[in-house]
Parts: structure tokens; sequence; C-alpha cells
């Protein structure tokens, strides 16, 4: 089975059902497979509408439209007028975005939402729960009240069902069961012991997806999206390492659940468990990045965090939710994160973040080394992993000086401040500083989301080309020893950034005086 080299999602209403004005044409359902057409990506997963109600002409599951006349969201409206014209046109928006990654080699993996804590009555609530309301849920207070409870037989039996549809009737090149539309699947108190439950009702998915497979004379692979964290995972009765380990799975996604996004290494169970069961495992990264350039991550970011992944063991990246319609900077993600190994020897930013969570409560990523405080007499260090093969690039002639740049919070110019980078001391004098008195920082944080770092400040940057020699592959170490802090300076400062610039010979254009690149010669 062919391990795809980057996924991409798209929700099936985002990027493409509510952007339709009514009436709908073919074309315009099967966009999301047109748009990503002649790209590296070679897996599109397309989410099956809400979480219990769908944009498929479904025969066992609510249908957007059904039981529902008058419609007070003007997106949901358009969305139940995609499906009514589709309709018309004999057929849906599945069944057009499975056919055209046919005519053009891209496969299409369904996603179903295993999970739902819409309540009984509203427009996203499924038939199953409509019928039989609190019986099947959860019933914990908050959230999970009205959420799927997998220890009813019932309700195991109704994911199976659409799940059968889409590979009977639908013929679909695999699917991915998404776990992370809720964030539990049993009552808190049955959670341990229906884990076994859950692990036995992937094998029957697998015997399903098997069943049909053979039926169609080809294999379907089985696609599962969960948490990064292991313990995430166990404490909603989800054992991916067994599902790996039985063959119940074929591909495991990892969803990093932080706010930003960082270049430096990932948990490792997750493509080691991969790896031990002939499976491949990949990576969802947060889509926002704290700093002063860009918003989301650019593409040299993207490079780092790549070779991060290649090097632990991912099989590649899962992205999606990109900035629509797709410009040119999202075409060149989309064209270079399928191939790392083309990549190698191209300028890369490793950088650090901050750590996240309200500013005056415990840090939901305790892990992270950012902001770090100056004290006098103390030394700060941190640690910032490279994964470039840059004893190959030294050898070859063909590696630059790397960049080393710090950013610092509030630096006082008066403090006795010392850099050292793997030992060796930078000295001031080596430094291009720059400093900026009101700065903003890119990153837009949604409802809900905090990190613990400013969203502006006073900075200043200390920018270093460092030796050949000082860079290393792994983890390399930066020490910030303050010697001595002006006393009549009562504000706090900070180290607040830390990135490494890795650059090589490349195949670029040349720079020119005084204008970014020189055109190229003939015409």
């Amino acid at each position: 089975m062919d391990e795809p080299r980057l996924i991409y999602y798209n929700d099936g209403h985002h990027f493409n059902a509510k952007r339709i004005e009514p009436p709908a044409s073919i074309h315009m359902l099967q966009w999301p497979v047109d748009e990503v057409a002649g790209t590296g990506v070679d897996l599109l997963v397309l989410g099956l509408g809400y979480g219990d109600v769908y944009f498929h002409d479904s025969k066992v599951g609510r249908v957007v439209g059904q039981q529902k006349e008058v419609w007070e969201s003007y997106i949901d409206w358009r969305i139940m007028r995609m499906v009514e014209e589709a309709r018309k046109l004999g057929t849906d928006q599945v069944h057009e975005v499975i056919k055209r990654g046919k005519e053009l080699g891209i496969r299409v993996f369904p996603s179903l939402k295993l999970q739902d804590v819409a309540p009984p009555g509203g427009e996203r609530c499924g038939l199953l729960k409509g019928e039989r309301g609190a019986e099947v849920c959860i019933g914990t207070e908050g959230r999970n009240e009205w959420a799927y409870d997998f220890a009813h037989q019932s309700v195991r039996e109704d994911k199976l069902a659409v799940l059968r549809e889409i590979l009977v009737d639908y013929e679909a090149d695999g699917i991915e069961l998404d776990f992370l539309f809720g964030n539990a699947y049993f009552k808190p108190e049955q959670v341990s012991g229906h884990t076994g439950l859950m692990t036995e009702y992937m094998a029957h998915i697998r015997s399903l997806a098997r069943e049909v497979g053979e039926s169609q004379n080809r294999e379907i692979p089985i696609m599962a999206r969960i948490c990064l964290e292991r313990d995430q995972n166990l404490s909603m009765g989800l054992d991916v390492e067994a599902w790996l380990a039985d063959g119940s799975i074929d591909f495991a996604v990892g969803q990093d659940e932080r706010v930003l996004t960082d270049t430096q290494p990932k948990p490792e169970w997750l493509p080691r468990a991969a790896k031990a069961a002939g499976g491949a495992a990949y990576y969802r990264s947060p889509r926002r990045v704290y700093d002063e350039r860009v918003g989301t991550p650019s593409i040299e970011m993207y490079r780092a965090l790549r070779q991060t992944l290649d090097r632990q063991g991912y099989s590649g990246l899962y992205h999606g939710y990109m900035r629509w319609p797709l410009s040119e900077v999202e075409y060149q993600f989309l064209r270079e994160m399928a191939f790392p190994e083309v990549h190698r020897r191209r300028p890369k930013r490793y950088y650090l973040q901050p750590r996240e969570g309200a500013a005056d409560e415990e840090s939901t990523t305790p892990d992270r080394q950012l902001p770090a405080e100056l004290k006098e007499g103390e030394t700060i260090r941190l640690s910032i992993s490279v994964a470039d093969d840059l004893e190959g690039a030294r050898q070859d002639g063909e590696l630059r000086k790397p960049i080393l740049t710090v950013r610092f919070s509030f630096f006082c110019i008066d403090d006795e401040v010392e850099l050292r980078f793997n030992g060796r001391v930078l000295s001031w004098e080596e430094a291009e500083v720059t400093d900026e008195r009101a700065l903003t920082m890119k990153v837009v944080l949604a409802g809900g989301m905090s990190v613990q770092a400013p969203p502006g400040m006073s900075a200043h940057w200390f920018r270093y080309k460092l030796e050949l020699d000082d860079l290393k592959p792994g983890e390399n170490l930066l020490e910030v020893e303050c010697r001595r802090m002006d006393e009549r300076a009562g504000f706090t400062r900070s180290v607040n950034g830390v990135e490494v610039l890795t650059r090589f010979r490349d195949m670029e254009r040349p720079e020119g005086m005084g204008i970014e690149r020189v055109a190229p010669a003939g015409g």
C-alpha cells in the first residue's frame, strides 16, 4: 500500500459547500480536487458534513435539508441548496469529488466524524440521537451531555452503516475516522473498562473494509485522526498503539492541539508504533506562529518542520484550512512539502515558540522554554534542534554560515549580558543589533486561545553569522548569562524568541545592487 506523501484536508463546507452560490454545478462540486491537482497532494480527505448530518445524499444518515423547512442561518441555507441542486443533477458532493479524484489520480478518503455533541432538536442533530435522545448519550454535565456513548451497540452500528455506504455505494479509495470532533466516547467512570471495546470496534471496521475490498477486488486503507499526545488518547479510551499493532488502521494522524506550531521534535511514540506495525504516521500542525514577520509559518519554517518530522520517522504532513482561495504562497507549500528530500539544501528557519495558556495561570505547554526572564547572576539555557544534514553539505562545500537571531523583549542596553552558542562566546561586536520601540506580532488568536508572551513590545534583535562548525545536527545550546543589570531599570526583560536560519549554496537567482533578485536572461 503506497504511503501518501502529503495529505490535504477539506472539511467539505468552509472551502466548498458554503462557497457555492446556488445553483451548484458539477465544476463547483469537483473543486476540492481541482484546486490541489498538479501539487504534491496525493491524498485528499473530504469531510462528510457536520458531525452527524451529511452533505451527500445518504440513505442511512440525516442529510442537510432533511426534517427542516425554514433556515435561520444563511450559511446552512446555502449548504442545503448545494445538496438540493446536486440532487437535481443526479449526484452529490462526495460522488463528484471521488469521481474527479479518480480522473486526476488523487486518492480521496471521506472523513467521518465519530463523535457529535449537538442536542436533539437542532439542525445538526442526527437521526439516531433524534430518535433515542439521552438513552444513547454520555449524559455528563457540560459539553458531553449529548455526546454519543459508544458503549451502546446502536451507536457503533450507526457509524458502521455510514462507513459501509461510503465504501460500497461511493467506492471511496479509503476512509478517515476523525476522533477529534469530541473529547469523550464513554461515561467517565467507564473509560478504562471500555477501551478494549473500542479496540474491538476498530477491528470490526477493518473487517468491513476487508469485506468490501474483496467484493470490489481492491484494498481499502483506513486512517485515524487522533491526538498527538498518547495519554490524551488513552484518557478517551482510544488505544491507538493496539489499533496499529493488530492491523485495524494503516495510517495514523497525530493532531497537535497547541495554538502555535514550532520546528522542534514531536512525540516519537506514534511514528515508532506505526513503523513497527508496517503503517505510517503523519503530523497535523497548528496553523499559527508567534512572529513579527508572519502570522502563519513561512515556507522556510515549514521546510524546517518537515525535515524534523522526516528525521523522526513521520511519513509526512497532514494539512488543511489554508488561506483560501489558494494563492502562490499556499501552492508553494503544497508543491514542496511532499518532497522533503528535494529541499534538504534550501534555506530553513528552526525556531522556538512561547508557552501557551493564560498569563496568570500554569502553562498548557510547560515543555516550551520561552519567554525566559533575565535575572542578574543567572544563565538562561535554551535548546534548539536542527534536523539538516549539515555535515554532508559541509563536505560538499555547499554550507553557508548559519544565522542565529535572538529576540529580546524590553532589553536594557546598559545590562551586561554574554551570549554563548554551543560553548563559544558570541561577542556584541559580532552581532548586528537592531531595535523597535513598538513591535506588534502578526499572530491572530481566535476565541479561547492565549499565549504567555506579549502581543506587542519594545524589542531588540541580536543577529549573528555563525561559523560553519558552530551549528550541529540535533540539539544546540544557546546560553544567555546576565552578569549585571542596570539598577535604574526596574522593568522585566526576557529572551522572547530564538531562530536559526540554515543556508546553503543553492540554485537561486543572484542578488543584485538594491534589488531583491536579478531577472533571468533571455526572452
